[in-house]
Parts: C-alpha cells; structure tokens; sequence
C-alpha cells in the first residue's frame, strides 16, 4: 500500500487544529472531513505518562460506494507537550488484538498516520503534515474477507480524497475560528 503525505497551512492556532482531531472530537469532526465516517469507540486507555495519551480505538465507515463497511482498530498515541521548535506530534498505528475482533458485516481495514502540527505566522497559523499509509483490505489469514477494493481504484482516488478531506477541514476550522471571534466580541 503507498504511503500519502498531505501538507496544509491552516489559519487557526496549532491548539485550535490539535483539539479538532483529537479522538475524543471525531464524532463532531470527523463527519465534517469524510462522508464516510460512522463512527469511533474507545475501548481502553494505556496512558503511563501524564503528557501522552494512548488509546485503543475502534473507527467505522459507512459503505464505500459498492464496498462493504470497513473498522480500523488501532492504537492513537498523542503528546500533549511539543517538540523544541513548537511542533505538536500525534500518530496512530493499527493493532491487532483479541480485545476487538473482527465484526460481522465490516472488512478490517489497515491505517498507520503520523501528524505534525506546527505553529506559523505569530502562532496564528498551523502547518499542518500528515502521512499515512491505508489498506482497505483485509487479505490476512485467519478471519480476513478481502474487501475486493482493487488497488487501481486506491491508488487513483486516494489523492483526490486527501485533497478533498483537508479542504473540508480547513473550512470547518475556519468557520469554528469565525464563530468563537463573533462569540468573542458579542
């Protein structure tokens, strides 16, 4: 599965952008960025340290055209302290685990990120990067259905949808940066 590396400088604070893509906001967010989005659990947290979370998590997405439901199960690991050049971190890595097994009527899918937010212009802008490697397919042993999304229609949608997903939330920021000023001065 190729790697994707999408790149977005945001007009709001890095905080403003880090809070929209928390786990704990996707049900508010996500639906926001991607058509389809049905939902996230989270099922436990491993969290060790006070300054970053680590949760395992479940996401589920609606029928993908003529494709059948897909859930990603997956560890999301969030820093809540930035590099030394201001640059805030968070990535996800796809688990396996006994915990939560494969659900009748989804394909497991596949998704490693890595996000770094980093603070522009005065702090008031984000330069946003994510990488990610997706496999909408499970062709694994031991309970795999495939998925029979075929790899050329990935491979020549996965840009579009990347593209499409970060306007859409560049947007919703905006407009939530927009609300808080009007709030603000109200």
């Amino acid at each position: 599965c190729p790697y994707i590396r999408m790149r977005a400088t945001i007009p709001v604070s890095v905080k403003d952008c880090w809070d929209f893509l928390r786990v704990h906001n996707w049900d508010e967010s996500m639906p926001q960025m991607d058509p389809f989005y049905e939902g996230v659990s989270v099922h436990s947290n491993y969290t060790t340290h006070p300054k970053v979370d680590m949760l395992l998590c479940r996401k589920r997405l609606k029928r993908i055209f003529t494709f059948g439901k897909r859930d990603l199960v997956f560890l999301s690991v969030t820093e809540d302290e930035p590099l030394t050049d201001g640059t805030w971190v968070s990535g996800t890595v796809s688990v396996h685990t006994s915990l939560l097994p494969r659900q009748p009527g989804y394909v497991r899918a596949f998704q490693d990120s890595v996000a770094f937010y980093k603070p522009i212009v005065d702090k008031n802008h984000t330069a946003l990067t994510i990488v990610c490697r997706i496999d909408l397919n499970d062709s694994s042993n031991g309970g795999g259905s495939s998925g029979w999304i075929p790899m050329w229609f990935y491979v020549k949608t996965i840009g579009y949808t990347g593209v499409q997903s970060f306007l859409r939330m560049r947007k919703a920021l905006i407009q939530a940066a927009e609300v808080a000023d009007f709030s603000n001065t109200a």
